[in-house]
């Protein structure tokens, strides 16, 4: 039998599911002609399907120095790579492929792939569009390029994506999984809520379905239709307790705290062995020595073996925060540490943070964004003072503000709106320092009338989300008239108020000490910049110690800073009617208190990384 035939003996035996015959039809060939390259093709796949990953990178590597032309050999060899020692030498072995076969959708793909896995997804992103443009039918190619959007934070360009993909294709359960975590990243939980329903009817077994399942829901009830979710649910399963937890949270954010705790106190009888209620439980009111007991038996519940990672972190912050309330600042820490994965404290446990994506991102805007910069697109700006931002770290006392200048006739609150972290993307090329103006004016029409959406009539309307401190320049440079207030605070207590409380979504502000630090001080870098790119004037500090010393003074001075007359109503943004969705949902149903100033004095032998901060306190100013 000729080597021809004996190749074609061992591809019908890899097909037949014959693997030993096929390796023995292989090494026949191999003992007569050292060099077939179609015999080492077939030995390198058959390794891989076997998971024998080195003898495949053997055999493929041989086939591909007898062959530099054999895009088979490179096609396997780049698939194997991916993700190996960084994923680089994939990377070359994808631009390979492309050079064989430019025209080919699949080599791109393959490229596409092997960029995500080193990291460049840049890259990825131009390979997964070359590919659609030479095969538009390629479902595959769009969800990838979903995929890299999503990793690049450009989440409307994934959701588009992934869109098209499921168009194409609509019965792939993953890639509905994938929408899904892309809507949750934009906080629309309705969407992300019908993403995991129906990739749960493609695949009812699907762990990561019921988790997205379970994740959108959370989000969800928080939306509009909230309350609609929840009755669904409980009349789902009356029995279980999850919902009645998430009725709690719902009635909190409407500062119904008495029915609040009837829901959560049913969550817990229905679901004992939970930490998320308890959570809500310690956090609906403040905790006193008469409610011990509770503590008992939460503590109790955190010494049980396999409870899940995240209920343990739940019923660690509930105790943290009850210990706080006790004034028993040394057990409330051990258990904020706990939850925060940081069981010891001091040096030993700090470690170097990675510069991320979010730290990139910044650094990239002060780059661009110079006095040069904002001078040379001066007057692109549209006419309008509707928009009132509110900036800074989370817990500086924005929602405090807000709730302030919401109280006023002429002011709407707008909470926290994600449009400028995603807008920005379209309108800066920050790879290339290059601002596109005409999507700029579209994108600033768009937030004009989404603010005029969610408060019909109001003259002015706020927005609080704190990392718009990110996009400063880029928001005055098409708002020049609209409003900039930063919201201070001595900065440890803000790492300490965000240390403790379980943010869900820490990618900008770290989740360990050293993180939240490091978040910090790029957040005050960026400050520095604008000050000195937009003017000292061009946004009205407002310290958060001040304003609860001196309430009135400094309500008066947000007030006037934003040309509005004074209201009486505003020295009382308890009073607000409107739902408020932030962690501290009891305490914005108070009048304005004065225990959060200095807090951290509470806890200043176990601070650790935090103290460093000890010389950054804001600069405050005398209000008459």
């Amino acid at each position: 039998m000729n080597t021809a035939n004996l190749v074609r003996a061992a591809r019908a035996a890899e097909a037949a599911g014959q693997m030993a015959r096929s390796v023995q039809l292989c090494n026949q060939i191999l003992f007569e002609q050292p060099k077939c390259v179609d015999a080492l093709l077939i030995l390198g796949s058959l390794a891989a399907r076997q998971g024998r990953l080195q003898d495949a990178l053997s055999f493929l590597k041989r086939a591909f120095d007898v062959d530099p032309a054999s895009y088979d050999a490179v096609r396997w060899l780049t698939t194997l790579l991916i993700g190996q020692d960084g994923g680089g030498e994939a990377v070359e072995y994808g631009r390979i492929a492309v050079r064989l076969r430019p025209n080919e959708a699949e080599a791109h793909v393959v490229l596409g792939l092997a960029a995500l896995g080193n990291g460049d997804t840049s890259l990825a992103i131009n390979c997964f569009e070359r590919a659609i443009q030479l095969n538009p039918a390629m479902s595959g190619a769009y969800h990838n390029l979903g995929v890299a959007y999503h990793r690049e934070d450009s989440f409307d360009e994934a959701i588009e994506a992934f869109s098209r993909a499921i168009k194409l294709s609509p019965n792939v359960a993953e890639t509905y999984i994938h929408l899904g975590r892309s809507y949750l990243a934009k906080d629309m939980g309705d969407e992300a809520l019908d993403c995991a329903e129906k990739s749960l009817a493609l695949n009812p077994k699907s762990t990561t379905a019921r988790r997205l399942l379970s994740d959108s829901t959370f989000t969800a009830v928080h939306g509009v239709n909230g309350e609609r979710h929840i009755q669904k649910a409980i009349a789902r399963d009356p029995s279980h307790g999850f919902p009645f937890a998430l009725l709690g949270s719902r009635l909190q954010e409407q500062g119904k705290f008495q029915e609040a705790e009837e829901s959560i106190k049913r969550s817990i009888e229905l679901l004992p062995e939970q930490g998320f209620a308890y959570y809500l439980l310690t956090t609906n009111r403040k905790i006193i020595d008469a409610d011990r007991p509770i503590l008992q038996k939460i503590d109790e519940l955190n010494h049980h073996t396999g409870l899940l990672t995240i209920e343990r972190q739940y019923i660690n912050f509930a105790l943290g925060k009850a210990y706080d309330d006790l004034k028993d600042y040394e057990k409330a820490i051990y258990h904020f540490d706990m939850a925060n994965g940081e069981g010891v404290i001091g040096p030993s446990v700090e470690k170097p943070v990675k510069l991320d994506r979010h730290a990139s991102r910044v650094h990239r805007f002060i780059q661009i964004f110079t006095e040069e910069f904002m001078d040379r697109f001066k007057g692109i700006g549209i006419d309008s003072d509707r928009p009132i931002f509110i900036f800074g770290m989370p817990r500086s006392g924005t929602t405090l503000l807000e709730q302030i200048l919401s109280r006023h006739s002429k002011v709407g609150a707008a909470g926290e709106q994600f449009f400028w972290r995603d807008s920005s993307r379209r309108t800066v090329n920050l790879a290339d320092g290059l601002l596109n103006t005409e999507e700029l004016k579209k994108a600033g029409d768009r937030y004009l009338e989404l603010l005029a959406s969610i408060a019909p009539g109001k003259a002015h309307v706020t927005d609080k989300f704190p990392s718009n401190y990110v996009y400063l320049g880029l928001l005055n440079l098409i708002y020049p008239k609209a409003h900039f207030i930063h919201a201070r605070r001595h900065p440890i207590d803000i790492c300490l108020s965000i240390y403790m409380r379980p943010f869900v979504n820490m990618q900008e502000h770290g989740r360990t000490r050293l993180g939240i630090v490091e978040s910090l001080r790029l957040y005050r870098e960026a400050i520095q910049h604008w000050r000195q790119v937009l003017g000292p004037n061009r946004f009205l500090d407002v310290d958060y110690e001040l304003l609860v010393q001196n309430q009135e003074a400094v309500s008066r001075q947000v007030i006037d800073y934003c040309d509005l007359d004074w209201e009486d109503a505003c020295l009382s943004p308890q009073e607000g009617d409107r739902r408020v969705i932030t962690f501290s949902k009891w305490q914005v149903r108070q009048p304005v208190y004065t225990t959060s100033v200095e807090r951290w004095r509470n806890y200043e032998p176990w601070l650790g990384v935090f103290r460093e901060l000890l010389d950054d306190e804001p600069t405050q100013q005398a209000v008459e």
